[in-house]
């Protein structure tokens, strides 16, 4: 046995329990494989053997492995018909790897004999074993070589003892097993370097030696050439085989721009869904039916345990679609999702049904494509062991945007080597609310043992303004991978080209037309150059108009959909009201009776319906019909609407919405609705901001509706100014950039509980700027981020993530909890539906301890939130109401 090469190659050695270690291997560190470890649970996190192992394989750190057990019994991979949500990221069938690391570049030493099975297997395919040297085996053209169990590298000739003159007879080469294991006697090609022109650290990058990789690359970095040169690099310079390389792109543009470049080398390139049903049509022997967005919605309404009575303008059916996504893209309990919001009473039972369904029908959605498929990865061992073989290294795009269950089906796909090159940047993790997080790139290498780090350092998009001001920027948060960002050579260095534009409170809107028509008018700068950037959807409604009345063209991700958002509705139906008092729509009285809530019987709406219009007088004229403790709560409403008409009279389109939000109590109703929007888009409060803005362009009452809505029918200008939310432009550019609304309570919002994650959305916003970027303020609150950007703000040891406050109740008043338990009887039979659905035990055990006199003070009880407010709130103060006044 020639024992040089072996070694220098990073064989270990196996051996049993009383059997003597080979001399080469004599002072080699041993590793036992014995009883407790195969008592580990068999799908969870590995044991610490399997990595020692996993990093000696990977480090080719000749060791000694000692099998205390039979390893027949961890041969076969293991199948467990689990549900995904119960794992972590960091799951795995783990036997597959162990079974892989013990005999992956060993020799079998058990019983005396020293066996290289791998040379074995290679004279099968017709070479010819020379265990007396000077290599493993003689090659049909004559040529020695060593048939390699370790990570797939290129090897010199100096390495492996060859003279290198390739006269076919004296050159040692490496065959690697992974070429065995497909039937062949391919040799490793001589190295060759990557032939693109790069930079330093984007050739280090494509140049990776062997096993997994983390890039991490910055904005503007050039991350989609280092991967598309990594493609090339293995494909035609390493002759990696096709079958075992697959580039996993984020979505169908990623994974078309990857194709497209790397045509010369036609690779394999998947999204991570089509990576998914790949599984799922090999397993089924067929594409399953893929149900769209209408089918989704048709079975959850079929399969609903709830039958809420359905009114105008609301979408029942919507939070279970977004529910169900959380169950599986963030691998989430069902049981916890539905007790962190309000609106999906019955989810814990739905969902299994759900699924049911889809497996009843064949089918998959858009998320059961990964979650079936990691289902389907875990339940069948020897399936997964076969595409494995076909995925031996995986090249990973965007990978800070990853959920979890993407996560694990990579993890599950590229098991035992876990070779994977992920290519992202944990500074712009901007989807939390998804589940995607900075620590799947921060600990990558606590996923993918033995990962070597390539990270990129020069932003070559961006001037040197905000460069600099995004690097300082970023330096405020803690959770992230410490990293070096440079300019580059051809960076505008302008002054100012980093800027803040500081407005009143009421002229963003002008602010951002002087912004951009200012650079509109500087030579070769076009419509199309331009994007006006917004933290939330809303904010955009004053650009949007504002840039329509100026005549610039734009291109906006608003339509006239925004306008029947809660908060707007209510909005409108009040101006409604303003502008005509003399006739009041009851369809415009309905619209505003829970926006704040009034506390009025649920006949009340019934009863304005039985006239077309109304006056205030008329309206107040319904007092005497109603009981003593409901005749004041028809004065209050009957007050704020005299507020708002006469707000009308004698102001302004602004005057009557800051009466509604400030006097009427718009505003405190929408925060309460705000309790559990995330500040993803969906913030209520905002919509009145965003429309308080509008309002400044057209003052007149009477006509803004209509003016408003006509803004919409206008065509969208393909070449326009882009309007878009920051999260939909994450990967584009434009030579100039707006980010409007950088406010305090915007940015960062007050809704979201992670600020780190606020800085990297505004770190995204103004990286998307080639030459300029503008910051819009509202002068009157300022974002504190932007002393941050300057560098003058203090620096804050490191803070846990803030959560939503719960308020937790062990007490509980008996009389109280039996009439809301009687309530809710009532209610549920109404309605039709379970009791549970209403509220649960532990939800009334709650709100009878803390027996909540307002709307603010019963949304913080447990299993409150803004649908149960809307729906149950008038019904559940009145019984307090009433029991406190008996108590």
């Amino acid at each position: 046995m020639p024992v040089s090469g072996p070694v220098a190659l990073g064989r270990a050695v196996v051996v049993g329990v009383g059997d003597r270690v080979p001399e080469p291997w004599a002072t080699a560190a041993e590793v036992v494989i014995d009883e407790p470890v195969l008592a580990e649970r068999p799908v969870g996190r590995a044991p610490d053997v399997v990595d020692r192992l996993h990093r000696a394989w990977a480090a080719r750190e000749p060791v000694v492995i000692r099998l205390a057990v039979d390893p027949g019994r961890f041969r076969p991979p293991v199948s467990e018909a689990l549900e995904p949500w119960t794992l972590d990221v960091s799951d795995e069938p783990w036997a597959d790897r162990l079974h892989f690391l013990v005999w992956a570049n060993s020799y079998d030493a058990r019983g005396g004999e020293v066996i290289w099975w791998w040379g074995r297997k290679a004279a099968r395919l017709g070479g010819i074993e020379t265990p007396d040297g000077p290599a493993d085996l003689r090659l049909p053209d004559g040529r020695a070589a060593w048939v390699d169990g370790g990570p797939l590298r290129p090897w010199t000739p100096a390495e492996l003892g060859g003279d290198g003159d390739g006269d076919g007879v004296d050159t040692t080469v490496v065959v690697p097993s992974e070429a065995v294991d497909r039937g062949v006697l391919a040799v490793q090609p001589t190295p060759v370097a990557p032939e693109a022109d790069l930079a330093p650290d984007q050739l280090a990058a494509v140049a990776h030696g062997s096993g997994p990789a983390r890039v991490i690359a910055p904005a503007g970095s050039g991350k989609t050439r280092v991967l598309t040169e990594r493609l090339r690099h293995l494909l035609r310079d390493r002759g990696y085989a096709p079958a075992g390389v697959v580039a996993v792109a984020y979505n169908k543009a990623a994974q078309l721009e990857l194709e497209a470049r790397t045509a010369d080398v036609r690779p394999h390139v998947r999204t991570l869904n089509s990576l998914g049903l790949w599984v799922l049509t090999r397993h089924r022997g067929g594409v399953p039916p893929l149900l769209d967005e209408r089918d989704v919605r048709r079975l959850v309404d079929d399969l609903a345990p709830v039958r809420r009575q359905r009114r105008s303008n609301t979408d029942p059916i919507g939070p279970y679609v977004e529910s169900l996504a959380a169950i599986r893209l963030g691998l989430r309990d069902p049981v916890e999702v539905e007790a962190e919001r309000d609106d999906v009473p019955g989810l814990a039972e739905l969902f299994p049904a759900y699924r049911r369904a889809l497996a009843d029908r064949g089918a998959v959605d858009f998320d059961d494509q990964v979650y079936a498929a990691i289902e389907t990865l875990l339940a069948d061992g020897p399936f997964r062991r076969e595409l494995q073989s076909t995925c031996r290294h995986l090249l990973v795009d965007e990978f800070q945007d990853l959920t979890p269950a993407h996560l694990l089906l990579v993890r599950l796909l590229a098991l035992p080597e876990l070779d994977v090159f992920g290519v992202g940047d944990d500074d712009q993790v901007i989807y939390g609310h998804a589940s995607a997080d900075p620590a799947f790139l921060i600990d990558y290498a606590a996923r993918f043992p033995a990962a070597a780090d390539h990270p990129l350092t020069v932003n070559y998009r961006c001037p040197v303004e905000v460069v600099e001001g995004a690097r300082t920027l970023l330096g405020y948060n803690h959770r992230r991978v410490p990293k070096e960002i440079h300019t580059g050579p051809s960076a505008d260095p302008t002054p100012g080209a980093l800027s803040v534009v500081r407005h009143p409170a009421d002229g963003g809107a002008g602010a951002a037309v002087e912004v951009v028509q200012s650079w509109l008018a500087e030579p070769g700068v076009a419509p199309a150059h331009v994007a006006v950037l917004a933290r939330v959807n809303s904010l955009l409604l004053a650009p949007h108009v504002a840039l329509h009345q100026a005549g610039v063209p734009v291109q906006s991700v608003l339509g006239p959909e925004v306008l029947e958002r809660t908060g707007l509705r209510a909005a409108m139906a009040y101006l409604r009201i303003a502008a005509s008092p003399e006739s009041i729509d009851p369809a415009d009285i309905v619209e505003i009776l829970r926006r704040p809530t009034r506390g009025l019987p649920q006949w009340f709406p019934d009863r304005l319906h039985r006239r077309s219009a109304w006056h205030l007088h008329e309206l107040r004229g319904i007092g005497p019909t109603l009981s003593d403790k409901e005749r004041p709560k028809l004065d209050r409403l009957v007050d704020d609407l005299e507020i708002v008409c006469d707000a009308g009279r004698e102001g302004t389109t602004r005057h009557v919405l800051v009466a509604v939000r400030d006097g009427v109590g718009l505003g405190s109703a929408m925060t309460l609705l705000d309790r559990t929007g995330g500040g993803q888009g969906t913030s209520h409060l905002d919509d009145l901001e965003g429309l308080l803005q509008v309002a400044d362009l057209h003052p007149d009452v009477a006509g803004f509706e209509d003016w408003l809505r006509a803004t919409f029918r206008r065509e969208a200008d393909t070449e326009g100014v882009t309007l878009s939310t920051i999260h939909r432009v994450k990967g584009r550019e434009w030579p100039r950039v707006a980010v409007f609304g950088v406010s305090d309570g915007v940015v960062p919002h007050r809704l979201a509980g992670d600020v780190e994650e606020e800085r990297r959305v505004l770190h995204v916003a103004i990286t998307r700027a080639e030459h300029r970027a503008t910051l819009l303020v509202d002068q009157t609150r300022p974002s504190p981020f932007l002393d941050e950007l300057a560098g003058r703000a203090p620096r804050r040891p490191a803070q846990a993530r803030i959560a939503r406050a719960g308020v937790v109740l062990d007490a509980a008043d008996a009389e109280v909890e039996g009439r809301l338990k009687a309530w809710r009887s009532a209610r549920a039979k109404a309605d039709g539906v379970p009791a549970y659905v209403v509220l649960n035990d532990k939800h009334l055990r709650g709100i009878a301890a803390a027996r909540p006199t307002t709307p603010a003070e019963l949304i913080a009880c447990d299993g409150i939130g803004p649908t149960k407010l809307e729906n149950y709130g008038d019904e559940i103060l009145a019984i307090v109401d009433a029991l406190n006044t008996e108590l």
